[in-house]
């Protein structure tokens, strides 16, 4: 995993990334809803495990995985409202008018997931939806080990008074389980793997067009 960790590193859509994390953590109010977006983001997770995960299939790892990612959505909830108090704005929902491009980012993680049902469609049923959920979670945890850790350090540069640094060390664990998972329910995962993530990088920079079309829009206003 760490040769798609680093391909997704280098791609020049991370710099991008980059300039737009940096205006958003200078920009109190656009950065309460853009937090607010990731929170939505990480609840969507969330809702498509417990929709799709058997529970002949339910372990201790998948059950931490939920709890996790529902924390992960609290934790930049919480941090959404702290933002948007002092900025004057309201993230009390996660409406398109509450969050920054609210409603990419949740069709970001839909295109995604479809990509994956797409590529596991030749599989039997006993494993098909495991599998989705493995593909579509891996390439997630992917582009979280370089989201994270830079958005981290726009935060310290921009004393934004709240850390991430705790989700990525839980998106490293997870995504070491994805692998494990893959490894025992797709015996051809890499392929599949390779090109899931083709796709993931094209929606996420879908999404990150429309955050920064988003952030022009809003600074015009």
């Amino acid at each position: 995993m760490n040769g798609y960790i680093e391909a997704c590193r280098n791609h020049r859509d991370t710099r991008r990334l980059a300039t737009l994390l940096g205006d958003l953590v200078a920009t109190p109010a656009l950065h309460a809803r853009f937090v607010n977006t990731l929170s939505r983001m990480e609840y969507i997770g969330v809702r498509k495990m417990l929709k799709s995960r058997r529970a002949d299939r339910m372990d201790l790892e998948g059950l931490q995985h939920i709890l996790d990612e529902g924390v992960h959505a609290l934790r930049l909830k919480k941090a959404a409202l702290a933002l948007a108090a002092a900025a004057g704005v309201d993230v009390t929902t996660f409406s398109e008018a509450h969050t920054l491009a609210g409603e990419a980012g949740e069709a970001y993680f839909q295109a995604l997931d479809r990509r994956a049902e797409a590529l596991v469609a030749d599989l039997a049923d006993d494993v098909r939806v495991e599998a989705n959920y493995l593909l579509t979670s891996a390439a997630i945890e992917v582009r979280a080990q370089v989201f994270y850790p830079l958005y981290d350090r726009c935060l310290a540069a921009g004393r934004a008074g709240f850390s991430v640094a705790a989700i990525t060390k839980d998106e490293d664990r997870h995504l070491g389980e994805m692998k494990d998972g893959l490894a025992r329910a797709v015996g051809d995962w890499r392929p599949r793997m390779e090109a899931v993530l083709a796709a993931e990088s094209t929606h996420f920079g879908q999404f990150l067009g429309a955050m920064e079309l988003a952030l022009v829009a809003e600074r015009a206003a």
